[in-house]
């Protein structure tokens, strides 16, 4: 009866995740920034391109780009700055999704002009912005257990400052060990799809974006 009731438990949490995981639907334009500076971005950035997700990129995205939508504004790559405009919408088109890659280098916030205080600004300011404007922002997390770290180190004040606000979580299972993700997802009732590698981000964006 026990062993019954635990393989019950266990298909019911199992088409929880798969219900969760087929209803969540993300739409474009879509616009893709690092949280962080790591390089886990370049590999959202190019699991997007291997699946046809047309996006625009600002690994230091600023509110104002945000807000000027498809095109950002016309910003330029330069010294500790690198954009790409992918998305085929028209200029100045409204964003309705904000990717934000979640991992933290200081090397990587050194070369574009940034501390743990700063970053932490600008992401504030985007969240703040994309709230206000009915943006949906996801997190995600596909660093592993390399990419966590003690409380109040670098990957975990991003991570502090992004989770309460993320609308869906796209983790994978080392990276969300702790199941602080998860916590984080229920705590607000949000979806989170957690996947085995970051190589599953390849049907993940694929079935979220309907592609």
């Amino acid at each position: 009866m026990k062993k019954l009731i635990v393989l019950l438990m266990v298909l019911s949490l199992v088409s929880v995740f798969a219900l969760a995981e087929s209803t969540v639907s993300l739409a474009v334009p879509v616009v893709i920034t690092s949280a962080g500076q790591s390089a886990e971005v370049e590999t959202v950035n190019y699991v997007a391109e291997e699946v046809g997700l047309k996006y625009d990129y600002c690994d230091i995205l600023s509110k104002d780009e945000l807000a000027a939508g498809v095109g950002l504004g016309g910003a330029k790559s330069g010294i500790g700055k690198h954009v790409t405009t992918l998305s085929p919408d028209p200029k100045g088109t409204k964003f309705q999704t904000l990717i934000l890659a979640l991992g933290a280098s200081l090397k990587g916030m050194g070369a574009s002009g940034l501390s743990v205080d700063t970053e932490v600004s600008r992401l504030k300011s985007l969240i703040e912005y994309a709230k206000a404007n009915e943006i949906r922002i996801v997190a995600v997390a596909i660093g592993g257990d390399i990419q966590r770290g003690l409380p109040g180190s670098p990957i975990e004040i991003m991570i502090d400052t992004v989770a309460p606000h993320a609308d869906v979580f796209i983790v994978t299972k080392d990276s969300n060990g702790d199941g602080k993700f998860t916590k984080a997802a229920e705590a607000r009732n949000v979806p989170i799809l957690e996947i085995d590698s970051a190589f599953d981000l390849l049907d993940t964006f694929t079935q979220v974006f309907g592609l």
